[in-house]
């Protein structure tokens, strides 16, 4: 359970700033948390510029298309499997240590990936590949905490955010000019660049923090991982039609890991699966709320290109540059809102960012038929202001609803709860696509905006709560 001084970080602007820096100086403390942005992009570009690069690999290769896609999803696999593992062992060993590992690693696995001579080689380096990723994922708000006093921890997450969003929407653009002059082994070559980048200035300047005295537990790691991996397997089983006895085995098997995970997480200090965590109704809420962001984001990805392509007949150029305009919207306005955020309770923010967000999708599925470019930007931007508005408030008070120590675990579960909703998302839209035209896809934009209104839903319960807990303190 949370410690008291870890419940008075919670809605206080005024925390005492406990890290200043690795050397003490706000130039060396800025300079760390670049390190961690840059590591970032060479994630978010390893999820997003490998999809681009995808036929290209295909077609070197001389597979299928089907088969090309297993790089993308075995690499899903992998890294939902471990954040919750690897943000345990982080807890363990050091965030610093852990997180620059898994830099080294994914490096490491880039030059595999680029000097792969077949397909099966290219597979084996992204598994590889996926493992780093899986370690500095679960890390990155972990990393972020170590560096700045929790006062400033808005803004940071705010930047991450502008990170993270810039990267996604310029990945594919980027991905696309390096295919055009140096082909798929170019895309890998920017992450190389990128990982290794943030692996030496990481060594140089990133702060350690003290590991937890406890062990790392492997069989409830093992079995953390092989629940969600079930997990992820029902979800996008449903998405692909995979044989129904594969999908309901899957689910037996998820069901059961989760009751032997909840009977051996019960009352045990630092588990790798975060009950300590989850039993705390800030913390769980706003998980819940995330995974019904994110879900509402990914459903609105997969379909508004399917609309704008078959539906309105944009050309592809049209339809990236109207679609780029949610995620610019999101980068301009995060790093605005992560430092209000360190000055305005996240209840409200949270929920208005989300009630805009559910607005956007509920303006996009009443769109005319007659709609203009500037009409169809201006929903989205909508949208990227509300997602923007949730997001960091959100991830902020996750964070600083733990204990110090137990940052990791929370770190790993806003990661995890980000590739849940991608999955969930994907999957909806998928189930949509399989029952209407993919030109009447908007329609579906109805669903996403529910699911962004039972977030809201669930942060003014979060509201409630912290009311509640702030009046039984007093």
């Amino acid at each position: 359970m949370a410690s008291d001084s870890s419940k008075s970080d919670l809605e206080s602007p005024e925390s005492p700033e406990i890290v200043s820096g690795p050397s003490g100086t706000p130039l060396s403390t800025h300079l760390a948390f670049v390190t961690v942005l840059i590591a970032v992009w060479a994630i978010v570009l390893e999820s997003t510029a490998v999809n681009v690069a995808l036929p290209f690999i295909a077609a070197d290769f001389d597979v299928s298309a089907a088969t090309a896609t297993w790089i993308v999803g075995m690499s899903q696999f992998i890294i939902v499997a471990l954040l919750l593992p690897m943000a345990s062992l982080g807890e363990t060993v050091g965030y610093r240590r852990l997180f620059l590992s898994g830099m080294l690693l994914f490096s490491i696995a880039s030059v595999g990936c680029i000097l792969a001579p077949s397909f099966n080689a290219l597979v084996a380096a992204r598994a590889f590949q996926a493992v780093g990723t899986a370690a500095t994922m679960s890390l990155s708000f972990a990393m972020a905490r170590t560096i700045y006093a929790d006062k400033n921890l808005g803004a940071a997450i705010g930047i991450l955010a502008t990170a993270v969003a810039i990267a996604s929407s310029g990945g594919p653009a980027i991905a696309g000019f390096l295919l055009e002059f140096s082909g798929w082994r170019g895309v890998f070559g920017l992450m190389l660049v990128c990982s290794a980048l943030g692996f030496v200035g990481g060594s140089f300047l990133l702060p350690p923090n003290k590991p937890s005295d406890r062990r790392f537990d492997i069989k409830n790691s093992v079995l953390v991982a092989l629940t969600l991996a079930c997990v992820l397997y029902v979800l996008n089983g449903f998405a692909n039609d995979w044989s129904l006895w594969s999908i309901m085995a899957a689910a037996g098997a998820s069901v059961l890991g989760f009751i032997v995970l909840t009977r051996t997480s019960r009352g045990k200090e630092g588990a790798v699966f975060p009950l300590d965590l989850l039993a705390l109704p800030v913390f769980s809420l706003s998980v819940i709320a995330s995974v019904c962001a994110f879900s509402a984001q990914f459903l609105g990805f997969v379909l508004l290109p399917f609309y704008l392509l078959l539906g309105v007949g944009f050309s592809p150029v049209e339809m990236a540059l109207v679609l780029s305009v949610w995620p610019a919207s999101t980068a301009i306005l995060a790093p605005i809102l992560g430092w209000a955020s360190d000055r305005i309770p996240a209840g409200p923010l949270g929920a208005a960012g989300l009630l805009i967000f559910a607005i956007g999708f509920f303006l996009l599925a009443a769109m005319p038929e007659d709609v203009t470019t500037l009409g169809i930007a201006a929903r989205l931007a909508v949208c990227g202001i509300g997602f923007a508005a949730f997001q960091t408030p959100n991830n902020r008070l996750v964070m600083l609803s733990a204990p110090r120590d137990r940052s990791g675990a929370a770190s790993g579960m806003i990661s995890l709860a980000r590739q849940f909703g991608r999955a969930l998302g994907t999957a909806i839209a998928a189930f949509t696509l399989a029952s209407i035209p993919a030109s009447g896809a908007l329609s579906a934009m109805n669903i996403a905006g529910i699911l962004a209104l039972a977030g809201a839903l669930a942060t003014v319960v979060r509201a409630v709560a912290l009311r509640d807990r702030k009046g039984s303190t007093e």
